[in-house]
This record gives C-alpha cells, sequence and structure tokens, in this order.
C-alpha cells in the first residue's frame, strides 16, 4: 500500500482554502507537511487524520463551554504513525 501524496494546489482544494493559506499553515507546523524542493507535498491520509482530529477537540471544546459541568470523556489516542518515506538512491 502507498500512501497518496497531493501538491499545495491539491491539499487548498481538500482544505477549501487557498494554495498560500496552505503553505502557511504548513510553514507554521499546523498542518502536517514535507518540504520537498521549493514545493510542499502533503499525505492525504495524514490530512484526513488531522481535520478528523481537530473537529473532535473543537465539538469536545464546544460541548464543554455548553455543559461546564458535564464529565469529560476519556479520549483514546487516535493519531497513527507517520508513513515511512521512501529512500532516494544515491548516484
Amino acid at each position: 500500500m502507498t500512501a497518496e501524496t497531493i501538491d499545495s494546489a491539491e491539499c487548498a482544494e481538500l482544505l477549501r482554502c487557498t494554495s498560500d493559506q496552505v503553505e502557511e499553515l504548513a510553514r507554521a507546523g499546523e498542518i502536517p507537511a514535507l518540504k520537498f524542493g521549493r514545493g510542499w507535498l502533503f499525505v492525504r491520509a495524514d490530512l484526513l487524520a488531522y481535520l478528523a482530529e481537530k473537529a473532535r477537540a473543537e465539538a469536545q471544546e464546544r460541548r464543554a463551554k455548553r455543559h461546564p459541568n458535564a464529565p469529560t470523556p476519556i479520549a483514546r489516542p487516535r493519531r497513527r504513525p507517520a508513513p515511512t518515506l521512501p529512500t532516494l538512491a544515491r548516484q
């Protein structure tokens, strides 16, 4: 199984924002990305996992604001290990 990599434009389409915003988030370390040459590479599965994790956290914050005395659920770690990147052959 190989991980599908996408560029900044495809990532921007997935996140429904601009390529400049995607690259700014990547530089800041807000989204999982790899600087490769002059561009950025993203693993689609990592982005989707990041979005799901972020959505769960924000939903929990909204619930906590709405019901401040409610007990907080015990969160299980859902992060998968980073994919193994291919090695480049030296010539």
